[in-house]
């Protein structure tokens, strides 16, 4: 199936260069002082290379996008995306447009991680209708379904949101919206770790391995270097997890070069928990802990957006999150339980500049984090910058 697959992607963008309408070629360097984003501090480079094409073939669209993403000091975390899909859009009236997309993905990383590949289809669709000449209504549906190499993480989820927006002649916007997401996993387990494997403090690389020796559950974890030798045990049947949303946003445009925006997220479990043991991030590397479904709470922010000199965009923005991890409990120090559910306060502060050269666009991005958690693990910050370089332009004859 995956040499299928990727002898499909290899002809596919073999050939739709040579007639796409348009081509984006991007490339990103960044670094950070805490890849694992844990107690653990690890300093690491990651570029990321990443294309995207698009082909407008008449009743439907053909696109193809890829990204290969490189970590220099941490390698065996270095992976590849490849996305190929088709869409269209259909007018419904003067005022509704309906779009819909299908694609298939397919992610590859290097032996270390390799229980991560996967491969994933996505149906998708959005539909858009004028209320009033000032308010829009936006609705969208997503159906996953994404098949791993190690099988305990192979789930489907489905998603609907639902948004109003109206535009005041005070320059301000307000948008409102509804969100509903269920997850099912469909080859959960269990797990049972003496308490002295869990992880060891003289260990640098813990921050991933901690996850690793319970959360990924495989049997390359039981060779893994760090990693606990306790084997996973299938549950009967499969589990899932629900969630109910409510979004806000106010932005307001102060003159001609400055806008403001304020944003809010409350998130409220309906049923369902999480099936592994740990929820962990990675910095700009992708696994399959830790997502919308991962969690429960609060999340709200503001930003500024200003016009500065050569036609740059500045953006200033703050984050504030609160989050609890249904079915995932903190532990302490010495990796006992605690009997209480892990909860993380974040606090993140970002500033971006913007500016295009024409087909090019030149990105520079730096933001700090400041995680605070009741599981003493997850407790960290970290600081992260990034410059990026982004080629936008016509490749073949246009429609």
């Amino acid at each position: 199936m995956k040499k299928v697959f990727f002898v499909i992607s290899l002809t596919v963008l073999l050939a739709l260069p040579l007639t796409a309408d348009s081509f984006t070629l991007s490339l990103f360097q960044s670094t950070t002082d805490n890849l694992y984003q844990s107690v653990f501090a690890e300093s690491d480079h990651v570029s990321n290379l990443g294309f995207f094409l698009s082909k407008d073939m008449g009743k439907v669209g053909l696109f193809a996008q890829g990204s290969y993403s490189h970590v220099y000091e941490n390698s065996q975390m270095t992976y590849y995306t490849q996305d190929l899909g088709l869409d269209h859009v259909w007018p419904l009236g003067e005022k509704s447009a309906l779009y819909l997309s299908f694609t298939g993905r397919g992610a590859f990383y290097r032996s270390d991680f390799s229980e991560y590949n996967y491969l994933a289809l996505n149906a998708y669709g959005n539909l858009k209708s004028y209320l009033s000449q000032t308010s829009i209504l936006k609705a969208d549906y997503s159906l996953i379904f994404k098949g791993y190499q190690n099988d305990v993480y192979d789930f489907t989820s489905a998603a609907v949101n639902a948004t109003v927006d109206k535009y005041l002649q005070s320059r301000t916007t307000l948008k409102a919206g509804l969100g509903w997401g269920y997850k099912y996993y469909l080859h959960p387990f269990t797990l049972d770790v003496p308490e002295a494997e869990l992880f060891d403090p003289e260990e640098p690389a813990m921050a991933m391995n901690r996850g690793n020796s319970q959360g990924k559950g495989s049997q390359n974890s039981q060779t893994s270097p760090g990693t606990s030798s306790a084997v996973p045990q299938p549950t009967e049947g499969g589990q899932g997890i629900s969630y109910l949303a409510l979004d806000a946003l106010v932005a307001q445009g102060l003159g001609e070069k400055v806008g403001l925006s304020l944003t809010a997220r409350r998130q409220w479990p309906l049923f369902g928990q999480n099936p592994f043991t740990y929820v962990q991030e990675f910095y700009l590397v992708e696994n399959p802990f830790y997502d919308r479904f991962s969690w429960v709470g609060f999340q709200g922010g503001l930003g500024l957006t200003i016009l500065i000199p050569w036609d740059a965009q500045l953006k200033l923005g703050y984050t504030h999150s609160d989050k609890e991890f249904p079915g995932i409990e903190a532990l302490d120090l010495e990796a006992n339980l605690t009997g209480k559910t892990r909860r993380d306060r974040r606090d993140l502060w970002e500033i971006r500049i913007n500016k295009s050269l024409g087909s090019f666009g030149v990105t520079l991005n730096y933001a700090y984090m400041d995680n605070r958690s009741n599981d003493p693990f997850f407790a960290w910050d970290g600081s992260f910058f990034s410059v990026g370089l982004e080629w936008n332009t016509p490749w073949g004859r246009k429609q």
